[in-house]
């Protein structure tokens, strides 16, 4: 059969490339066909070398006919496949021991975890960087993780089974849909820097998509779990100083999507220690 001379194009993907030009002034239009756009670097001292600045980063675009019903079917396959995982099966049991072992510390306090802050975490419906970026599998098998790891907390700290676990969720990302999702699963989004004000040493961290600068403002708090990483050779006195107080195990490698837990591991502070 002949080829067709028409051309074919990719859903979701931008039919144009991006270019980056910058001019005399220091600021650089970034352009795709004949529109341009401004982006603001600063100048030091009248040089030509431009400072760029921290990016202000946006709510994702999600689809135009994506309705929360569909992002909560999306969801639920991707559950299946995280509880199903040998990823999770692996871990659930370190988990359920570590969080267990919270609820009495040595010195007779109780050091239950009385919440979860998850950072980082990225949209589960839209498209990042204007469209180029999709890494909605991977928010989606991490908020899947989350649930999971809310649900154990609840399991294993409480002889009520009713008693819910807070979960506060921080990004610039979400848009609409994913604060929608959230909250049906009973989790709060929050904006900065509430969820880095509620770490304490009974909370349970979940970053598996935190940056450094985030994690070096977040770990003096000392929260006594947290799940991500990896946080081995970062270079970071903070960090560092963490690890040194904590023992850890690694997740298997997650087969249905690798990237959504590379080199991720779950940390536990070591009883009576502090930062």
């Amino acid at each position: 059969m002949p080829h067709t001379s028409r051309p074919r194009t990719q859903r979701n993907q931008p039919s144009q490339k991006r270019l980056e030009i910058t001019s005399d002034d220091g600021w650089t239009h970034v352009t795709t066909g004949n529109n341009a756009r401004r982006v603001n670097r600063n100048t030091r001292n009248k040089t030509q070398e431009a400072h760029v600045l921290d990016p202000v980063l946006q709510p994702a675009e999600a689809p135009a006919r994506l309705t929360l019903d569909d992002l909560r079917i999306q969801y639920s396959l991707h559950r299946s496949q995280w509880v199903e995982s040998e990823t999770w099966n692996g871990i659930e049991s370190v988990l359920a021991e570590r969080i267990s072992r919270r609820v009495q510390d040595g010195n007779g306090l109780d050091g239950r975890v009385d919440g979860i802050v998850c950072i980082g975490l990225g949209s589960l419906s839209g498209f990042l960087r204007d469209g180029w970026v999709d890494r909605r599998d991977v928010s989606m098998y991490q908020l899947a993780a989350l649930e999971s790891i809310r649900d154990l907390v609840v399991e294993n700290t409480s002889v009520d089974s009713k008693v819910s676990v807070s979960v506060y969720l921080q990004d610039p990302v979400f848009n609409k849909l994913d604060c929608a999702l959230l909250e049906s699963l009973g989790m709060t989004v929050v904006n900065h820097p509430e969820a880095f004000e509620r770490v304490t040493r009974n909370t349970l961290l979940f970053c598996p998509g935190a940056e450094r600068k985030h994690l070096e403002q977040i770990l003096p708090s000392n929260p006594g779990l947290l799940f991500g990483g990896p946080l081995e050779n970062t270079e970071s006195d903070v960090i560092q100083a963490f690890i040194d107080r904590t023992g850890s195990r690694i997740l298997a490698p997650f087969k249905a999507n690798e990237h959504a837990f590379w080199m991720t591991r779950f940390y536990w502070t070591e009883e009576n220690s502090q930062p």
